[in-house]
């Protein structure tokens, strides 16, 4: 049986616990709920349960763990971290074992951080096991949440606390934490604590207090390039370098972020001029349709920024990304220190809209020949 996080949140693991449960899915946060819902379930005596992690123990210390008969409670759980990294014969032998695991034995399997593209192929899970679990146990999806979703997970916490936050409270918290539940469960703790006994967030709670995911610190640093506004851009961009640790461990996934929101705002674009024909263009990943149909509320941000960038404008954006990127790799012949690279780009960035303006005053100045 498959449910989702949501759903089994809500209901828990109900009058009999199955044999096996796989927890799987990108959404952390959730994972996270799930995992502890089903220890404060189904652990009665800490003695009776063990955690093992596929990356550090083989394949038989797990099997011993999940045969061994539990010595002061009903059950023994037997939690197993990380199961997309098991071997094909590992999934065969576990898959035969999850049939014969004692009655007093609960078995609960979960990933380890899934990729966005692991998530969106469905590759983090094997398709064995998770047939296997299916059929004999549940299987728990942790997806990232829709708006709705997200909204309603915020609205659940909310009335835990006895708090209420206003509609402009709410859309930015949102926004700062990218309807991310991981993210936003340690922000929405410390804004809790900000507020103390008030029962009312206001937005400038939330300004005051909640930190901007990377991914919030890119919008905001795109709005700036797209505004041309080079200091405000260069600022944010350092404030980004300064809180992820090692230049060259930040600034490949900070491009690849930048590249990521520019094919957004290039997809909004077509979507601005051509209207439903647009998304027959759209790429697979990143999907500006799939995407707002889960966080609408970024379509507004989007097409501001789109509507401040011609598709010219755009398609050289993309040639300052990919030359920013062969000279990070070492491609190019030049200065690939990673915190220069990124500089220059920022700044070329910034620069679109007087490149353009040149290019178009030069095509206009040269005469026809016949």
């Amino acid at each position: 049986m498959a449910v989702s996080a949501t759903e089994f949140l809500q209901r828990g693991i109900g009058k009999t616990p199955a044999r096996v449960y796989l927890v799987h899915g990108r959404e952390d946060g959730q994972k996270h709920a799930v995992l502890q819902r089903l220890r404060d379930e189904l652990v009665t005596e800490e003695f009776d349960r063990a955690h093992l992690d596929v990356q550090e123990v083989n394949l038989s210390t797990i099997l011993a763990e999940a045969m061994s008969i539990p010595a002061f409670s009903p059950r023994r759980v037997v939690f197993v971290r990380g199961v997309q990294y098991l071997k094909s014969a590992d999934i065969d032998s576990l898959v035969d074992a999850i049939s014969h695991l004692p009655d007093s034995t609960c078995l609960v399997l979960y990933t380890h951080a899934e990729s966005e593209e692991e998530d969106r192929k469905g590759t983090a899970v094997p398709a064995k096991l998770l047939n296997a679990v299916d059929k004999q146990g549940v299987v728990i999806e942790c997806k990232p949440l829709s708006s709705a979703g997200f909204a309603g997970w915020l609205d659940a916490r909310l009335r835990e606390a006895g708090k209420e936050m206003t509609p402009e409270a709410k859309e930015r918290f949102t926004f700062l934490t990218a309807a991310s539940t991981a993210a936003a469960e340690p922000e929405l703790a410390k804004l809790l604590w900000y507020v103390g006994e008030r029962t009312l967030i206001q937005r400038e709670d939330v300004e005051a207090v909640v930190s901007r995911t990377v991914e919030a610190q890119v919008f905001k640093l795109v709005d700036a390039i797209a505004l041309g506004d080079a200091a405000s851009a260069m600022r944010l961009l350092q404030d980004v370098l300064s809180s992820g640790g090692r230049a060259e461990a930040v600034v490949p996934r900070l491009m690849v972020l930048i590249a990521r929101q520019f094919r957004l705002l290039w997809q909004m674009r077509l979507q601005i001029e051509y209207r439903d024909q647009a998304e027959q263009w759209f790429p697979s990943d990143p999907n500006l349709a799939q995407l707002l149909a889960r966080q609408r509320f970024l379509e507004k941000s989007l097409r501001e920024q789109a509507n401040r960038l011609s598709l010219q404008e755009l398609q050289l954006a993309f040639d300052r990304l990919h030359q920013a990127d062969r000279m990070l790799k070492g491609v190019d012949e030049g200065d690939n220190d990673a915190r220069r690279v990124i500089e220059r780009l920022v700044v070329d960035l910034c620069s679109l809209k007087a490149t353009t303006t040149r290019r178009s005053m030069l095509s206009a100045a040269v005469p026809d020949i016949d």
